[in-house]
């Protein structure tokens, strides 16, 4: 018999990584803060990254708006999707829902990448 999986704790920090100049950003907004009043268990933070460009270290957006989700020190998603509140939804559905063991495993492949370094914690004690 397998142990049961370890529910976490920690609330997820979702950020939307855009810029002001950025139109596709500025017509996003609404929607992000609309999908916020759904998920009160997660602090959601929007980031001008040329505001908080030196709390991104080197990190450097390839496009925009960039969806960011953090549990505790674990990166969980960092990547540009399309502005769909649905497909949004769905992911941090499924990021809320995953136990120790697999938030683990998919913090160690972000690891490796560009995105690796980015802590959203510092941000939203920094708001």
């Amino acid at each position: 018999m397998q142990p049961a999986a370890q529910p976490c704790a920690e609330r997820l920090i979702v950020a939307c990584l855009c810029a002001q100049w950025c139109s596709v950003c500025r017509q996003w907004k609404a929607s992000f803060e609309s999908l916020a009043t759904q998920f009160h268990q997660a602090r959601w933070v929007w980031v001008d990254v040329e505001d908080k460009a030196d709390m991104l270290g080197d990190f450097e957006p390839d496009n925009f708006p960039v969806l960011v989700v953090q549990r505790g020190a674990q990166l969980l998603f960092c990547a540009t999707l399309p502005q769909q509140t649905g497909i949004w939804q769905r992911l941090i559905e499924e990021l809320g829902a995953l136990d120790r063991a697999q938030a683990h495993a998919r913090a160690e492949r972000l690891d490796h990448t560009s995105a690796g370094q980015l802590d959203l914690r510092r941000l939203v004690s920094d708001l």
